[in-house]
């Protein structure tokens, strides 16, 4: 995955490690290295960018 071009990522689906329900991808905040997921009910999650993904804790669920 190119980390350089995070344009597809914004909107996709992603399942949370340790969380029942899929969200969304919100934004990415590359100054203090954070992606934004939405869930059901309007909550919003950050997790380290792209640790998460590199570790596992994000899977994408990508619409091709």
């Amino acid at each position: 995955m190119a980390w350089h071009d995070e344009t597809y990522i914004i909107g996709e689906k992603v399942q949370v490690k340790n969380e029942k329900e899929m969200g969304v991808v919100t934004r990415i905040d590359q100054e203090r290295d954070l992606v934004f997921v939405q869930f059901k009910r309007m909550r919003e999650e950050s997790y380290p960018y792209p640790e998460a993904f590199e570790q596992g804790y994000l899977v994408m669920k990508i619409n091709k």
